[in-house]
């Protein structure tokens, strides 16, 4: 059976920062000089810095006053976008890394990629949860998309999705993915990894 812990850290980790880009955008992200203040105190949230000796530990992490360099009123869109492509980045290296570990309790070797290891779990997927492992795919391709591809479509991840995807994108088309995908792209991992566990 799965370790569902990192995915329910994932998940708590989704709502806080909706939570916190929400209460940002009604106040119009508060009195944006103190962005210093809470940098610095953000510093003392997890300690030590680091828990090796990083060789950037003698040098200090700011000594200049941090300041907002854009707007984040004006750029609220944008910000968005990125805690987005954050998140789908994450939660494809845990999705990923909790495919390696049910593919070796069944004495599997992992493929090297997350979507040659969806592939690899087909075969055990349940009848009717198909969607499941489209929609694993379809995440896959998306933080290609957003990683690799500067948030365009290419032809490597189009051809993750060609088989399910109707329409199909067009090669640098614009990727646009909202929150509501996350919760989606959720449901398909756990789904699938509870169907091939």
């Amino acid at each position: 059976m799965p370790n569902w812990d990192r995915i329910n850290v994932w998940t708590n980790t989704l709502y806080a920062l909706i939570q916190a880009l929400s209460i940002s955008n009604q106040i119009q992200f508060g009195n944006l000089p103190l962005i210093d203040d809470s940098v610095r105190g953000a510093a003392r949230w997890i300690s030590p810095d680091c828990s090796y000796s990083s060789v950037l530990i003698t040098h200090p992490f700011g000594d200049r006053k941090i300041k907002f360099r854009r707007d984040p009123n004006k750029h609220f869109g944008e910000i968005a976008g990125q805690v987005i492509k954050m998140l789908i980045q994450d939660l494809v290296v845990i999705f990923d890394e909790m495919m390696k570990e049910i593919l070796v309790a069944h004495g599997k070797i992992p493929a090297n990629y997350p979507q040659s290891k969806v592939e690899q779990l087909k075969a055990r997927l349940g009848a009717g949860h198909e969607w499941a492992a489209e929609g694993c795919l379809e995440l896959i391709a998306v933080r290609n998309v957003l990683t690799h591809s500067e948030g365009f479509w290419n032809v490597r991840s189009i051809n993750l999705i060609k088989g399910f995807i109707k329409p199909v994108p067009l090669a640098n088309d614009k990727l646009i993915i909202g929150f509501p995908m996350l919760f989606r792209y959720r449901k398909a991992i756990r789904t699938f990894l509870n169907q091939v566990a």
